[in-house]
């Protein structure tokens, strides 16, 4: 590799901006995540009601700003989207580091989810790298490297009574991130072409499917690995080490993302997709099997280093066969959160017939599930390669 291919063409300090940018908007949210039941407890009466409805509401505003999105892109340029993004996300952490009650906490998510970031930051991620493959394994990387901080820092101001003044300093140095990566000359995005239609295809909609059932599933295992691991073993899984067998995952994925972007490069993003679904289908099928805690070990680092190539392969695969870099972001970031959605549901309604194996069972159903929609798509995929720059 040539010394100036290693370069983002924003240059370092923007680049180093925009990753900071990334981990602080995947951190500050999930360092209230593991305590929010919790946190809601001490203002309401009904913490379950209110927590479920906390949880839900991201994805909420999310997925009614994804036809927006094409539209906002065409009337603001990319660091006018970023600027978008901070102010949105460091409004969210305000308004949860002053809430005293349920309500007023559940607005301060309804407008976490306003802000756009997974689609706004593919696109500056995508500007910033020399291929799809770069771009997006850089944007992976950050996010991991935020969803190990993110819960660390949470769970020490937790204890100590300061998750509001946590969120406040998360939401200043949102601020200054958005301010530094914003005032990059070089960042802006390719021109973004719409179809006549502005419909997606047959190939698009296969694409968009696999990233919902790939999300689905790995959302449906985290959600009940604990409970599979407390029937199995209490005493020995206990939520300090499920929580430690949680970040090695992300510590893996963090590691391994450059050989994903040099999969979806050099050889193409479906194959990378198509390995991720498969083998994140089967580890999570041998976790029940009886492997012992040296096992279990090895194939939640296993799962950890496939699932990092997953979001950045679809999102890589659904821009090549996109007319709409944005709309591509958006359509693919709208997906991955209804995975978010359905694959704790669906799994919980294995749950109670089959127990918590058949709950894991159902995750890696609904991983293969997505390796299927794949290879019954109407035109072959296997042929699409990274939209050059």
């Amino acid at each position: 590799m040539r010394a100036e291919d290693r370069v983002p063409p924003l240059g370092l300090a923007g680049f180093a901006a925009l990753v900071l940018l990334q981990l602080l908007v995947t951190a500050a949210p999930l360092a209230l995540l593991p305590f929010l039941g919790l946190h809601l407890a001490r203002m309401s009466a009904a913490p379950a009601f209110w927590t479920a409805a906390a949880l839900a509401a991201p994805a909420v505003t999310t997925l009614a700003m994804t036809p927006a999105w094409t539209g906002l892109a065409r009337v603001l340029s990319l660091p006018s989207l970023i600027v978008w993004t901070g102010i949105f996300t460091a409004a969210s952490c305000a308004i949860i580091a002053v809430a005293s009650d349920p309500v007023t906490l559940l607005a301060g998510r309804l407008v976490q989810g306003l802000a756009g970031g997974g689609v706004v930051l593919a696109l500056a991620f995508r500007a910033a790298g020399r291929s799809a493959g770069r771009g997006f394994a850089a944007m992976q990387q950050a996010v991991a490297a935020g969803c190990l901080l993110g819960p660390l820092v949470g769970g020490f101001a937790f204890e100590r009574e300061q998750l509001g003044l946590l969120m406040l300093g998360f939401g200043g140095l949102i601020l200054v991130a958005t301010s530094a990566a914003a005032a990059s000359r070089d960042l802006s995005a390719e021109p973004d072409e719409e179809s006549p239609s502005g419909r997606a295809d047959s190939s698009d909609l296969s694409l968009l499917c696999a990233g919902l059932c790939g999300s689905a599933g790995a959302f449906a295992f985290v959600a009940f690995f604990p409970a599979w691991a407390n029937a199995y073993d209490p005493a020995l899984y206990t939520p300090g080490l499920i929580g430690l067998l949680h970040s090695l995952s992300w510590l893996v994925a963090l590691l391994v993302l450059p050989l994903w972007a040099r999969v979806m490069d050099g050889v193409s993003p479906v194959a990378a997709l198509n390995l991720s679904l498969i083998g994140c289908a089967l580890g999570f099928a041998a976790v029940p099997l009886g492997v012992g805690l040296a096992g279990i070990v090895a194939l939640r680092l296993l799962q950890g280093a496939l699932f990092a190539g997953q979001a950045p392969a679809l999102f890589a695969a659904v821009e090549a066969v996109s007319p709409s870099r944005t709309a591509a972001m958006a359509r693919a970031r709208a997906s991955l959160t209804l995975g978010q959605l359905v694959g704790p549901f669906v799994a919980g309604l294995a749950l109670v017939p089959l127990g918590p194996s058949g709950a894991l069972f159902a995750a890696a159903g609904l991983s293969f599930a997505g390796a299927v929609a794949l290879a019954t798509a109407a035109h072959p995929l296997r042929t699409i390669r990274s939209r050059a720059r």
